[in-house]
């Protein structure tokens, strides 16, 4: 009997991960750690795992429930940043999506099921992308969205319903939770005061809130929440010692990673006070391993935005029913597809800020948005680059950036265009160049003046008149060519004293260390030697004399190595010599003797 119920067990852990692909929901909530994504029902039964053999350590994780597609970073990887993975797939076989960049960090994923984009945030780089993916054929290639040089991205959320994505600035000296349309316009802050290092942020659909988790500096984090706008904040947990990363939510329960206790832990969303957040799955015991990037399908499967809508808008007229009646009727609306499509013949809700007409009972829509309820955005993904807007007539027209035209700016004719260093430039939809050194209308021609001018001037640079003015101009003349460089530049001069300065401290430095020499030679140790002798022979030169007249002392110096000696000079006996003969001794004294009395006479 164990052993029939173990290979329950194991049949149930290895199907898991097959049945993904049938429409009934197999798991609920799957969690990112090492190489690996865990399934687990919302009981914490484990369902299924897969591993990624060409992964690192994985990190953010998005789903698309169309195609059965998850998406994975992996910021240590040194060749992938970005896999792709088809759950339909038996094999779990990953695919590489996005090639590794340089001084890149991806650390939040979202995908849009009805524009089919993926969005990524990239912390080191200071950007937030996006990449089209269809349903058939191969992805698109990245576009930027936003360009964050004071910001430091980290998560992101997708509001599906009202086409916005959220997004975290963790930037220490001035941290913020911003939000903008899907196509990067209308860009605004919703959160920026009281905030220390807002990491992960989640929305829930159901109850139109904003969910983030706040690392507070030193111990603390908070889990806060607030209206998509930014309106009636509230504190959900405030606690220590941990340190969450990321952040999901499903219809009752909120979950996110810690990395302090390895684990993924859950509060229910409408905790009462007291109530304190428990482990959902630990990882402390299992390998040490560092969960990061979960996601819960309650979120991201399917969401019913027309439902949703409407239960907000008969909450708004009743302003009776509470947030879990809410969560109740949203669940009993979705499971029964019959009684759906009666409740939308008699009831007309409007997204996008449209509004019923009492006459009519129909959607009347904000400019810009068309449909039966308002749910299509004429300008999201019109302009490719440029920024979109709504003219008088009700249509989308673009502002196109730079040297792009075209109705939805999609042609840049300024593309390798001029040559030769042309500046391009658009007249009337055309592309124009203005020729340094050369001539055509493409700069393409090049006389042999503006040869040998080009190759005189190939290191000046014009600048604005503010700060310096360079010039090259090269004229014919008779015999050759007179070439004549005029710099106007204050900061030229800088230049120069800089560097005549270094020289000049060079050669202090050198007569600093040549002094020093010469004064250590100068300083070298003289070897003397001192003799006394009587003056009038009496007494021996070995024993001193009685009275102080009649002796005198000699003092000897070697210089034998000096260039000039002042004093008498003999080569002294510094080692023992041999011995010689006693005559040879007596001369040299009574000539020491005889100069002695020539110098004191």
């Amino acid at each position: 009997m164990t052993s029939r119920k173990n290979l329950t067990v194991a049949l149930t852990i290895i199907l898991g991960i097959f049945t993904i692909n049938a429409h009934a929901r197999s798991w609920d909530l799957a969690i990112v750690v090492g190489q690996e994504v865990e399934f687990f029902a919302q009981n914490k039964t484990r369902i299924g795992q897969a591993q990624l053999a060409d992964a690192v350590s994985l990190d953010a994780v998005a789903y698309d429930d169309a195609t059965r597609t998850m998406y994975f970073s992996d910021p240590l990887n040194k060749h992938v940043s970005i896999f792709s993975n088809d759950l339909t797939d038996k094999n779990f076989t990953s695919k590489p999506l996005i090639k590794r960049l340089n001084d890149s960090y991806i650390m939040g994923l979202a995908f849009d099921p009805k524009t089919r984009t993926l969005f990524w945030s990239d912390m080191k780089r200071r950007s937030i992308m996006k990449m089209h993916m269809p349903l058939n054929g191969t992805p698109e290639e990245p576009t930027l969205l936003h360009d964050l040089p004071n910001q430091s991205p980290s998560g992101i959320a997708l509001d599906i319903c009202n086409s916005h994505i959220y997004w975290a600035n963790s930037n220490k000296t001035n941290p913020t939770i911003e939000r903008s349309n899907l196509d990067g316009s209308d860009q605004m802050t919703v959160i920026e005061r009281d905030l220390d290092k807002p990491l992960a942020i989640a929305i829930d659909h159901n109850a139109n809130k904003l969910y983030w988790a706040d690392d507070v500096e030193g111990i603390l984090f908070k889990i806060e929440r607030s209206n998509l706008d930014g309106t009636e904040r509230e504190l959900v947990v405030h606690a220590k010692r941990q340190h969450p990363i990321y952040l999901t939510i499903d219809h009752d329960t909120i979950y996110w990673s810690d990395l302090v206790y390895k684990a993924v832990w859950m509060l229910p969303k409408n905790a009462e006070p007291g109530d304190v957040p428990t482990i959902f799955q630990s990882y402390v015991e299992d390998r040490q391993l560092d969960p990061a990037g979960i996601l819960s399908r309650d979120n991201v499967d399917n969401v019913d935005c027309r439902s949703i809508a409407r239960i907000r808008q008969t909450n708004s007229l009743t302003n009776t029913t509470p947030v879990t009646q809410t969560v109740e009727s949203y669940n009993n609306l979705t499971t029964s597809t019959e009684e759906s499509e009666l409740t939308t013949e008699t009831f007309e809700y409007c997204l996008n800020d449209g509004y019923v007409d009492d006459e009519n009972g129909k959607c009347q829509c904000k400019a810009g948005f068309i449909g039966r309820n308002c749910e299509t955005d004429l300008c999201h993904n019109y302009c490719i680059q440029g920024n979109c807007s709504i003219n008088s007539d009700g249509l989308p027209t673009c502002k196109c950036n730079k040297t792009f035209v075209g109705p939805r700016c999609e042609r840049d004719p300024c593309k390798d265009y001029c040559l030769h260093d042309g500046q391009c430039s658009i007249e009337n939809e055309k592309a124009v160049c203005k020729c340094k050194y050369s001539e055509g209308s493409r700069c393409e021609s090049l006389s042999n003046i503006t040869e040998l001018c080009e190759i005189f001037c190939a290191n000046i640079e014009s600048v604005p008149t503010s700060i310096a003015i360079a010039t090259c101009r090269c004229a014919e003349e008779r015999k050759g060519f007179a070439q004549m460089v005029t710099f106007r530049d204050n900061d030229d001069y800088g230049t120069l004293l800089l560097i005549l300065g270094a020289f000049v401290g060079v050669l202090f430095l050198v007569i600093i260390v040549l002094s020093y020499y010469v004064n250590k030679f100068r300083r070298r140790p003289r070897i003397k030697k001192r003799f006394v002798v009587s003056k009038g022979g009496v007494t021996p030169l070995t024993s001193r004399p009685q009275l102080p007249d009649s002796q005198c002392e000699i003092t000897i110096e070697n210089c034998c190595n000096m260039n000039i000696c002042e004093t008498p000079c003999f080569e002294p006996k510094l080692r023992i010599a041999a011995p010689e003969t006693n005559g040879t001794k007596k001369e040299e004294k009574n000539s020491l003797l005889d100069n002695m009395e020539e110098n004191s006479w």
